[in-house]
């Protein structure tokens, strides 16, 4: 393997045997003068791969054990989440870990508004920030508050968004977070039922609805060929209906957002499979 440039005395950046530009963790790697060739690569602790390279700098000031358990956490959450992770997670959790760890030393605890509703619409990335901060106090001794659970869900939460896990990508997964909730809400009181959160069903929901989000955000959906279908689908199935037109009229009220036909057929296609789930 080839060792290109230093990040710091135990981060590098290299190139695999394949071609492939990486970030390697390993006692030491960063040392020596470079370029230089890693004859023994068995000293490798962990790669990452796909770092955007303005989040490659991040590297160098972060704690060998906070690099560590961020990139353990990444790995538990590559296990448990049926989507693929922006490569800057690693370090952007890393580097918010570290900070949360600061503040812990200072008993300074900062509390998260949106906690209720992350919970109620990520529950699987809440359930991996709950296992990442007990991984923080058996590797490091250091129990972070509660509200970090928040924080290491809403960082896996925004590495699935669109591939990129910025923080320019969080005003958009806040709004989505609370935007699902009441989402949730308009159709569970339109169908008097409660969803089943953890169903693939919801999954799905909660998915497209984050990239309809994401679209609306950026400049709305157009208007396609599908409008005769979607008036179609009204009339057959008014409850799915009126579920998607108050999550509509929600998005009109409060953001000054509109569905198009085609993206409220997507919406009763969705809820109709939820009342099935």
């Amino acid at each position: 393997m080839l060792i290109l440039k230093k990040i710091n005395n135990n981060v590098a950046l290299a190139s695999s045997d394949a071609g492939e530009e990486i970030v390697v963790f390993g006692k030491g790697v960063g040392f020596h003068e470079m370029p230089y060739e890693l004859e023994d690569e068995s000293v490798i602790q962990r790669v990452f791969r796909d770092v955007d390279e303005k989040c490659i700098g991040g590297f160098a000031n972060i704690a060998d054990d906070v690099l560590l358990v961020a990139s353990d956490i990444v790995a538990m959450a590559d296990k448990a989440l049926d989507c693929a992770l922006a490569g800057n997670l690693v370090v952007c959790l890393a580097d918010h870990l570290q900070y949360a760890l600061e503040r812990t030393g200072d008993g300074i605890a900062i509390e998260n508004p949106l906690s209720h509703e992350v919970a109620f619409v990520y529950p699987r990335e809440v359930e991996l920030g709950r296992r990442g901060i007990e991984l923080v106090s058996e590797r490091m001794g250091v129990n972070l508050p509660e509200s970090e659970i928040t924080s290491i869900a809403l960082h896996l939460v925004n590495a699935e968004v669109d591939g990129m896990g910025s923080s320019q990508d969080m005003d958009l997964v806040m709004k989505s977070t609370v935007i699902l909730e009441r989402a949730t809400q308009v159709i569970e009181g339109q169908l008097g039922q409660q969803l089943d959160r953890t169903s693939y069903a919801y999954v799905r929901f909660v998915a497209h609805l984050r990239f309809l989000i994401r679209r609306l955000m950026r400049g709305g959906c157009k208007e396609t060929e599908n409008s005769g279908l979607f008036r179609q689908a009204a009339r057959d199935f008014p409850d799915a209906y009126r579920c998607a037109a108050g999550i509509n009229e929600y998005l009109k009220r409060d953001y000054n957002w509109s569905c198009s036909d085609e993206e409220m057929l997507y919406l009763m296609m969705h809820v109709n499979r939820l009342r099935q789930s």
